[in-house]
């Protein structure tokens, strides 16, 4: 018998993983509730072994579609409940928001609550690019007690790196904790066919100064002169490009690129020479996973995550968080050494191969949920 499972995801979802959620069916059936802008997302009311519920989302009205979403999730409960409609196990996406919808939901079922966390929550950068104002001061200090709270009343935690949970300074010994990464589709990276690669260093992702965009600008600038051939590509969604432009200040070598859809995401990796992910916080770095898969050396942060994807020396070089020196040499390692970036590209893909695929991922998710449902 399969494991039927509520899934709550916030959305909004833009594009629907199929795929996913048909390796998903062979292990789990159930209901994923999230929400769109998309028409015909909302119009899809199954994927595989799971009903899918896809509440509207107004983007000019971001408080009464979360309203919404809440009040949706909990009446879906409430008459699944009345009909006598078995749940497993509830999983929420994040401890905050759909955390507190979950255990909400789980309490109505009778269920089990399963966590994912996906950053790191305590750390200062998470609200380095928002305005210093009464709102952020109060979220800075309510987002600790918000995931405690959760995570104490949950079953199962699913993190990212072991030691995500240590700055909470708490103790979970009652819940079923496993460590593993989220899941990647690495399969259109790793069939990617097209043009040869440029000298081109490529970063993707926002927002600004927790993805430490403005670090790599800066560092890139040391070397640029050095190095006249290559160039910094930049490619994310940045709504307010003042502190970018200010950072570029110019420079011809540096190119902001508009964000793009999933399915562009492969051209533009594998087309580049080296990845780079200065963040001052990440959990994981789904990208660094994307252009392990596509063979591209990666220099990323020692920070949180990223050494767990990153093996130094072996598949991608590490450096030393905000410090622009050593990123502006780690750079220079690798834009100097095409036999250096060939090896580094070529053990990542085996990597990405072996430890990152859909088989492994669904794997360990089948046996964090059975772990968990054994709980008493």
């Amino acid at each position: 018998m399969k494991i039927k499972i509520l899934l709550l995801s916030p959305g909004p979802i833009f594009v629907l993983r199929k795929t996913f959620y048909e390796d998903l069916s062979n292990h789990f059936c159930g209901t994923i509730i999230s929400s769109t802008t998309k028409q015909e997302i909302m119009d899809l009311k199954k994927i595989g072994d799971f009903n899918l519920r896809c509440i509207p989302f107004n983007k000019g009205k971001k408080v009464l579609s979360n309203i919404r979403f809440i009040l949706w999730s909990i009446m879906y409960c409430l008459v699944l409940r009345f009909r006598k409609g078995k749940i497993h196990l509830v999983i929420t996406y994040d401890p905050f928001k759909t955390g507190l919808i979950g255990w909400v939901c789980s309490r109505i079922l009778d269920a089990k609550l399963v966590v994912e966390v996906n950053g790191v929550y305590t750390s200062p950068a998470v609200f380095m690019d928002e305005p210093n104002n009464f709102f952020t001061i109060v979220k800075r200090r309510a987002f600790p007690l918000i995931e405690s709270f959760v995570l104490r009343r949950s079953a199962g935690i699913k993190l990212l790196f072991p030691e995500q949970l240590v700055p909470l300074k708490k103790h979970f010994q009652d819940k079923v904790i496993h460590s593993f990464p989220c899941h990647v589709e690495i399969d259109p990276f790793l069939n990617f066919t097209g043009n040869e690669e440029k000298r081109e260093i490529l970063f993707a992702g926002f927002p600004f100064k927790l993805k430490g965009v403005d670090i790599l600008i800066a560092a890139f600038k040391l070397i640029s002169e050095k190095y006249p051939d290559w160039s910094l590509k930049i490619l994310g969604w940045f709504p307010d490009k003042t502190e970018l432009q200010k950072a570029i200040d110019g420079h011809p070598r540096i190119e902001v690129h508009l964000p793009v859809f999933y399915s562009e995401m492969p051209e533009h990796i594998c087309k580049c020479s080296i990845f780079v992910l200065p963040s001052r916080t990440e959990a994981m770095g789904r990208v660094l996973v994307e252009a392990m898969a596509a063979g591209k050396p990666r220099v990323g942060a020692n920070v949180d995550g990223i050494p767990t994807v990153i093996n130094d020396g072996v598949d991608g070089l590490l450096f030393k968080s905000e410090d622009i020196q050593d990123l502006a040499q780690k750079l220079e390692l690798v834009m100097e050494d095409p036999k250096l970036r060939r090896k580094m590209g070529t053990a990542g893909r085996k990597r990405a191969i072996r430890d990152f695929s859909s088989t492994v991922y669904f794997k360990h998710l089948f046996d964090f949920y059975s772990e968990v449902l054994l709980l008493k």
